[in-house]
């Protein structure tokens, strides 16, 4: 199970840094109105900014397995968030539907993380009772 999870913090790692860096360098590429827009580009700077956290912080994980316990938890509230930005969206008619449904991947794949802590090899199962020791 570890390296299924090393291998989805690194994706998502990976994806959240391309994203932030494409807000950040190029945000009317992402969003044509940041072109035209100083308030769309600044904000969407300031996602991409986020954007780069989030990943560094996916990375932070896989360096240090065995303490990510509490960041794997702000990293659902973050998808949470997300995903329920994007729904709401959805419900009031300004999204098309497949956007809340690839914006809700994220936060099912940490969930479904979540339910196999401790299921996986001995070694894990050591790793994952050591996280709860001060």
């Amino acid at each position: 199970m570890k390296k299924f999870n090393v291998a989805i913090y690194c994706l998502l790692g990976a994806g959240a840094i391309l994203y932030g860096a494409a807000a950040l360098l190029i945000p009317a590429v992402l969003v044509s109105e940041a072109a035209q827009s100083f308030h769309v580009r600044h904000i969407l700077r300031e996602e991409g900014a986020a954007a780069i956290f989030i990943g560094l912080m996916s990375w932070w994980c896989i360096f240090n397995y065995g303490q990510r316990r509490a960041v794997h938890y702000f990293l659902i509230v973050f998808a949470a968030l997300i995903a329920a930005i994007h729904w709401f969206d959805y419900l009031n008619g300004y999204l098309p539907w497949m956007s809340p449904l690839y914006n809700t991947i994220p936060l099912a794949v940490l969930l479904i993380m979540t339910l196999f802590v401790g299921h996986g090899s001995k070694h894990e199962q050591l790793t994952v009772g050591q996280e709860t020791r001060g």
